[in-house]
């Protein structure tokens, strides 16, 4: 009698491995790694650069560009999210009010291996974004030589493309737009021609842009005075293990993922807190890539612990060295240019508060 596939591939197996993923995870204990895996953690340190970033954009402030970065694995893709909420819920009262405006969008500026034409792509996600209909039948129209011309939608170009996302947002009353993996954006050209497409259409429009990525995004405005006007720049600091509120901040993160743990058995990662800070060099998201690692290897024992899991979930030092070299090489790039750090130190903001006091009647 022959077998099937399925019976050859079963018997091979049970020789080479005793228990396959399908064997060992039920679909519940699968979506239980699947709530761990979409657990996200706001943290003091979101809350610090929410606090700082929301001023930012209020209609008539001038930082029209707006730098959120941080270190690989801070935790940059939780705060795109938790900004994007947060924002949807203070324009819902818009939304309400009239139907036909979008005044938040969120696209990514992913590389599509074109370093010519990248903004296209990120024009069309933004049409889509806002809604344009019919984009693929359109003609759209670029200033050439101080004249209208029609480009057929087989040969529509980039400044075309702009000039349909600079009228789309203005019908739309768009407020912000939120651009994830902005480092990206230094592959479609020159530093200057990215940021000066950005202004220009913040000022035509009345646009705020918000940037998420890496610190290389600085190299976006640095050098650059009319765009670093208009610039501000917002770091989303990881936690230090010589700093007691980091440590104790840190700490509860741990708490809230544990408390979140898909197996029965639980470790207790609280009571390692600190050596979880120093092994993930303060950054929540390396911190959760740890876990979940460690999560999965419990799961395929069955549900039961072994601390070589923790090992094994560890960056290995080499690894764990480049992104540290990565992360502080950044963070000097960055410094004295974040938002906040200006030519006044504390007593001489003390000095100044003092000198601004209304003068006694």
């Amino acid at each position: 009698m022959t077998k099937t596939n399925r019976e050859i591939t079963k018997s091979a197996g049970e020789h080479t491995r005793p228990n396959s993923w399908v064997d060992v995870l039920s679909q519940d204990v699968l979506d239980q790694q699947l709530g761990f895996f979409e657990t996200r953690v706001k943290h003091p340190a979101m809350d610090r650069l929410l606090d700082d970033l929301m001023p930012l954009l209020t209609p008539h402030s001038e930082s029209n560009i707006i730098l959120l970065v941080g270190a690989t694995g801070v935790g940059k893709s939780t705060l795109t999210r938790v900004l994007l909420k947060t924002l949807f819920e203070r324009f819902s009262t818009l939304v309400q009010d009239d139907q036909t405006v979008i005044p938040l969008v969120a696209v990514e500026a992913y590389a599509n291996g074109d370093n010519r034409h990248g903004f296209a792509t990120l024009y069309e996600d933004m049409l889509d974004e806002l809604m344009e209909p019919g984009q693929e039948k359109k003609a759209y129209v670029e200033v050439r030589d101080g004249r209208m011309v029609n480009r057929p939608h087989a040969r529509r170009t980039v400044p075309a493309l702009r000039k349909a996302v600079k009228q789309a947002v203005e019908l739309r009353k768009t407020r912000v737009c939120v651009i994830d993996e902005a480092a990206h954006l230094m592959r479609f050209g020159k530093d200057t021609a990215v940021m000066d497409t950005l202004k220009s259409l913040s000022n035509t429009a009345n646009v705020k842009w918000v940037l998420v990525g890496s610190f290389d995004l600085y190299d976006l405005v640095a050098e650059h005075g009319q765009i670093a006007r208009r610039t501000a720049v917002l770091n989303l600091e990881r936690y230090h293990l010589d700093d007691k509120e980091d440590c104790a901040a840190f700490k509860e993160v741990v708490r809230k993922l544990q408390a979140k743990w898909p197996c029965a058995e639980v470790p207790n990662f609280v009571a390692i807190s600190d050596a979880l800070l120093e092994v993930s060099l303060g950054c929540v998201g390396l911190l959760k890539s740890l876990m979940l690692d460690a999560s999965a290897m419990q799961l395929r024992n069955g549900g039961k612990w072994d601390p070589i899991f923790l090992r094994k979930a560890v960056k290995a030092n080499k690894l764990r060295e480049l992104i540290r070299k990565e992360i502080e090489a950044g963070e000097a790039k960055v410094r004295d240019a974040l938002h906040g750090d200006c030519l006044w130190d504390e007593k001489t903001l003390a000095e100044l508060s003092r000198r601004m006091e209304p003068a006694n009647v």
